[in-house]
């Protein structure tokens, strides 16, 4: 049986995959499909890089989904993500138009074009686990992580304490890996599009960009999401802008210290993307616009 098409765009933080995306799916009839793990949060507007007047063009809305979907206080993983994600792919194949899966979210892009299966845990079963790890100190956490699933330990963010806990917790729950969701079968075809920079042209767009979050009022943002009862804590969970702004804001570091440490932390998660991507072959990687467009009409035929 012929499959419906997908297409993938991807690429590091800042390489303008949105951009790109946007044009192709105006130009060929379709919508697009956010893989950003934290774009699904309401309120996180600057800092995650939302950008939605990229999808206005030539005064006509390229339809999204799969943003501003949750608040930031609730529990969000790859499983709802994946789950969601069929839906709205399911529904824009229904009328008739070819959906996009774009972002930089590489587990929450393989969950879906390599359809994980994932195992059906009780709610009663979570919520029994998540309260007794909630309890424990970070360290603690560290500690049975290493013991149960040293892979993970080694590859986790350890400064990340919703990472790590939810890495152990699905141990908990499943008794396998973080790593070890078994497959199902491909439900699409699909076309892999990459958007190729050199890294160092990478982390001169981060800078820039850095600064011109910082100029629309990203600090405010952080500032409102703490008014509106977000915690230190998650605030730090989400990582990166949400992390280090936090933390100066409550006195950790200085302004300077924010701005370098923050700059550093994004150059090495753009670095972490690529290396994640280079996994998987199928990705063609190209360097313009042109060079995309002539590659998916081909696809397309």
């Amino acid at each position: 049986m012929k499959k419906n098409k997908l297409v993938v765009i991807l690429g590091p933080t800042a390489c303008g995959k949105t951009k790109i995306a946007t044009v192709l799916a105006y130009k060929y009839n379709g919508e697009i499909v956010s893989a950003d793990s934290r774009q699904v949060y309401t309120g996180m507007d600057i800092g995650t890089g939302k950008d939605l007047a990229d999808y206005n063009i030539n005064g006509s809305k390229v339809s999204y989904h799969l943003i501003d979907v949750v608040e930031p206080a609730t529990d969000f993983n790859v499983a709802k993500y994946q789950k969601l994600a069929y839906q709205a792919i399911d529904s824009i194949l229904t009328r008739g138009k070819v959906p996009f899966l774009v972002g930089g979210t590489g587990l929450y892009i393989d969950a879906v074009t390599k359809n994980y299966q994932f195992n059906e845990v009780t709610p009663k079963k979570q919520e029994a686990i998540r309260k007794k790890l909630d309890k424990w100190s970070l360290e603690r956490l560290l500690k049975e992580l290493k013991s149960k699933d040293p892979d993970v330990f080694e590859k986790i963010d350890q400064k990340n304490r919703r990472r790590v806990q939810r890495a152990l917790e699905i141990f908990l729950e499943t008794g396998e890996s973080k790593k070890k969701n078994p497959l199902g079968d491909v439900k699409y075809d699909i076309l892999f599009i990459g958007v190729k920079f050199k890294l160092e042209e990478i982390y001169k767009k981060i800078d820039s960009r850095l600064d011109q979050r910082l100029d629309e009022g990203m600090i405010d943002e952080i500032k409102n999401l703490r008014t509106s009862g977000v915690s230190w804590q998650r605030l730090d969970d989400f990582g990166l802008e949400y992390r280090y702004v936090a933390r100066y804001l409550n006195g950790q570091i200085t302004h300077n210290e924010m701005m370098l440490q923050l700059k550093n932390a994004i150059h090495h998660f753009a670095k972490r993307q690529l290396t994640w991507f280079k996994r998987n072959n199928d990705i063609i990687w190209v360097p313009s616009l042109t060079e995309a467009h002539r590659i998916l009409k081909k696809f397309l035929k």
